[in-house]
């Protein structure tokens, strides 16, 4: 499969990724007896916004304005290349594939920031910062809950943390990382209870404010795109990834991708929105020594397994 290929099939992924998450978020809220209406109401707003006219606020970085869409979308094409969907299917297979994820997702952040700072307005900014301080936030905790896996499988490779997990899921046996990696990955996509960059109650939009037309288009399908893609990582490190019954591997890893995102969906329903010391609180005393202590946790498991099976 050459370039080109590769390049269509993930973004072809990624806006079915992006419209899933799009009718899961109205099923949530509607209910099944509403299904049409989950289905068709995602297409009739990017309808919508299509017909709109792609406006720069007077006053902004027009370069950094324009752009900030283009580079939240590339980052999750490319962060999806190490996702494997099932057996031999996947972009490529580096050995070092956990880590390129984690750092190729960055400049999403950056895209975010840039995105509230050109537009030369008090919400933007403010938005802005706080998507700043999500970066720092979410990042250590959610590289120690990935580190979990990594120590087990004994590998990086997002294929060999599959294989790996023939016998027994991670999430099973590392509960508290796999409940890490979830808090962070709400971080991670400005999801309720962590919306706070983006609130349309106290900052109106936030980093989106100043948005409309085709550009909030392409940022509301990378928004929905990386939170498909972090609920995809969550099956590859902690639930097994494509091993499952009966079924063809790729099925099982969509299906587990689902039902996960359409669990923190859920939660996020029920989570009062938290102030933004409130998260940073959460993050600094709450997660990153959770975190430490699951790799001291997941470390002594796998001496005790190693001495078992010895």
């Amino acid at each position: 499969m050459n370039g080109f290929s590769v390049a269509l099939l993930v973004f072809s992924g990624l806006l079915f990724g992006a419209y899933s998450i799009a009718v899961l978020e109205q099923l949530i809220t509607l209910g099944l007896r509403h299904l049409g209406v989950a289905l068709v109401s995602p297409l009739a707003e990017a309808a919508a916004l299509l017909r709109q006219e792609n406006l720069v606020p007077r006053g902004a970085d027009s370069l950094l304005f324009r752009s900030s869409p283009f580079v939240a979308l590339t980052a999750v094409a490319l962060a999806a290349l190490v996702i494997p969907l099932g057996p031999g299917l996947f972009g490529f297979d580096p050995s070092i594939g956990l880590f390129y994820f984690i750092v190729v997702l960055g400049p999403f952040v950056i895209a975010m920031m840039n995105a509230g700072w050109s537009q030369n307005a008090k919400e933007g900014l403010f938005g802005a910062f706080r998507a700043a301080a999500h970066l720092l936030s979410y990042e250590v905790p959610l590289g120690f809950a990935a580190i979990g896996p990594v120590m087990a499988a004994e590998s990086l490779s997002t294929v060999r943390i599959i294989e790996a997990q023939a016998g027994l899921w991670y999430g099973v046996w590392q509960p508290l990382g796999f409940a890490i990696y979830l808090v962070s990955a709400l971080f991670m996509t400005y999801r309720r209870p962590f919306d706070i960059p983006q609130a349309g109650s106290e900052l109106e939009g936030g980093v989106l404010a100043e948005y409309a037309g085709p550009r909030l288009l392409l940022f509301s399908a990378a928004l929905r795109a990386i939170f498909f893609l972090l609920s995809a990582m969550g099956v590859v490190l902690f639930l097994g990834g494509w091993h499952g019954p009966l079924l063809p591997g790729s099925i099982w890893f969509l299906a587990k991708t689902f039902a996960l995102a359409a669990f923190l969906l859920w939660i996020g329903r029920f989570l009062p929105r938290l102030r933004h010391d409130q998260m940073l609180s959460l993050a600094w005393k709450g997660l990153l020594p959770a975190s430490l202590i699951n790799v001291a946790l997941v470390g002594i498991l796998i001496l005790i397994r190693q001495g078992g099976g010895s």
